[in-house]
């Protein structure tokens, strides 16, 4: 059984925090530093292993400094997947950002709509209390 009380623990929160400001910080560096050292359009599909290499350094520390750096490694490992991954295979595991949708054969985003129906209203089949 899961213990709430074992989740809520101060290493597992900040372990928790340092992962999400490894992610943050794997982003800062893929828009900023990547630039700076890869200078041509075709080696900048491999920026996001800079935030992985800056990861593997910064990870050697101790406390939240190693949950940063293990962030940086997973953001940039998935943002090099979906860099150098094929389209076809992108499609498959659905990471491409559509899904079709069952039996309809009609691409839908993943996430969010563009319609502006409101589905709360009466004539949507909500009901008036």
């Amino acid at each position: 059984m899961i213990k709430v009380k074992n989740i809520l623990k101060k290493e597992n929160l900040v372990s928790a925090a340092g992962l999400g400001i490894g992610s943050v910080a794997a982003e800062t560096v893929t828009s900023k530093v990547a630039p700076m050292v890869l200078k041509t359009p075709t080696s900048m599909q491999y920026a996001p292993a800079i935030p992985i290499l800056a990861g593997m350094v910064i990870q050697t520390g101790r406390g939240v400094v190693k949950s940063v750096g293990h962030g940086m490694i997973a953001s940039g490992v998935a943002s090099l997947v979906k860099a150098v991954l094929p389209a076809t295979v992108k499609e498959q595991f659905m990471i491409s950002g559509t899904d079709e949708v069952l039996m309809s054969g009609v691409s839908q985003p993943l996430m969010g709509t563009s319609d502006s129906y409101d589905y709360t209203s009466s004539s949507a089949g909500e009901m008036d209390y």
